[in-house]
């Protein structure tokens, strides 16, 4: 593989946002679902970059971004800052309300924070086939100043490097939410002197998350299928809410495409791949979860067929649970006959047939003394 030859530098903005408390969040949680909730607050703080950054990489807590040219004025950075901080909390105060496993990194998500640190200076690159590679003294003094003195714990950091090319930066005195204060680092024997805004003052910006509904009014019970499986309560539950696992024990599902979150949650949404087109596999949200000792219920709502599924599961024994689909139409003459003469006696089979290999797979993790995958933890005990 051969590496095209090192470019000249140029000047570059190097934006760096980083979620703090992220190595505690890994250490000390379910390390599965802390990967899950940082990869997602990442991408949220990605979609939200509107002034053209690039990213050159993306390092486990934190985006390396940068772009080339002119610096933007402080009103564009601070408004950036603004938009990807709101994003970022707007992000961990919907997952707090909608969150149904009870894992220690499901449950202190709300905790993680967020900092930024923003330099400019002569940066090279290396492309390496589709990836950008950043070089230079000035990147090293970005990464060195993610270590400073700052005593707060969300904050954007500013070096005056960045003040210094930016013919506008006066207008940060008018444009910020508080007043910068001053500091300095020494780094390999250099110092770099900064300028830093608190961000809580910006809490003030992010929504409260919206209080969806999620059903299609279907209240006419069309179905019940009810099966047993040799598997405790908690087990069936992380088995059955796990829809990206569904086509291992669900006959003709292929796959569960357009996910919006590998950990189950209130809103998860996703498409039963069958086989035929897009538009003709159904897509289901879930929703209305109750969790109680001996009982877990939620619905599935599809709205297109506009009609609902509840899911419950009752504990009738250390090793053993009760497991009822029951189906809702739309509550008129027409739909429940169609449901009746089209679809209800199949439906059944289907589902019965389909409680059997869910069994088959709970006795092949308890015998083997394996937990399911999706790790989600409901908090209950027997």
């Amino acid at each position: 593989m051969s590496l095209q030859p090192l470019a000249q530098a140029e000047p570059t903005l190097i934006f760096i946002p980083d979620i703090s408390g992220f190595s505690r969040f890994v250490k000390h949680n379910e390390i599965q679902h802390s990967q899950h909730i940082v990869e997602e607050l990442l991408e949220a703080i990605i979609d939200a970059n509107d002034i053209g950054l690039e990213i050159s990489e993306i390092e486990g807590d934190a985006v390396l971004f940068y772009r080339q040219g002119v610096p933007p004025t402080s009103v564009e950075l601070l408004a950036q800052i603004q938009r990807m901080y709101v994003r970022f909390h707007g992000h961990l105060k919907r997952y707090e309300t909608h969150r149904i496993c009870q894992c220690g990194a499901c449950s202190s998500a709300h905790n993680l924070a967020l900092k930024f640190i923003v330099h400019f200076g002569e940066i090279s690159q290396k492309h390496v086939r589709n990836f950008t590679k950043l070089f230079g003294n000035d990147l090293i003094i970005a990464h060195r100043l993610m270590k400073n003195e700052v005593e707060l714990e969300e904050y954007v950091l500013f070096t005056h490097q960045l003040l210094n090319a930016c013919s506008a930066w006066v207008e940060m005195q008018q444009a910020a939410w508080d007043d910068p204060r001053e500091g300095e680092g020494t780094y390999d024997g250099e110092t770099v002197k900064y300028c830093y805004l608190p961000l809580e003052p910006l809490k003030v910006h992010v929504p409260e998350p919206r209080i969806e509904d999620y059903s299609v009014g279907a209240t006419a019970k069309a179905l019940t299928v009810e099966g047993v499986i040799n598997a405790p309560m908690e087990m069936v539950f992380d088995v059955v809410s796990d829809v990206s696992f569904r086509h291992r024990w669900i006959a003709g599902l292929q796959d569960s495409g357009d996910l919006n979150g590998k950990i189950t949650r209130a809103g998860s949404s996703h498409r039963c791949v069958m086989g035929g087109s897009a538009e003709s596999d159904p897509a289901f949200i879930s929703h209305k979860f109750e969790l109680a000792q001996n009982v877990i219920t939620w619905i599935e709502s599809e709205h297109k067929a506009k009609w609902d599924v509840m899911i419950k599961l009752e504990r009738i024994g250390k090793q053993l649970t009760r497991i009822y689909y029951i189906f809702f139409v739309k509550s008129n003459p027409l739909a429940r006959l169609k449901f009746r003469l089209n679809t209800k006696h199949k439906m059944a089979a289907w589902v019965s047939g389909n409680f059997v290999t869910l069994d088959a797979y709970c006795k092949e993790l308890l015998s083997e003394q394996h937990a399911h995958p999706a790790h989600i933890v409901t908090g209950l005990t027997v």
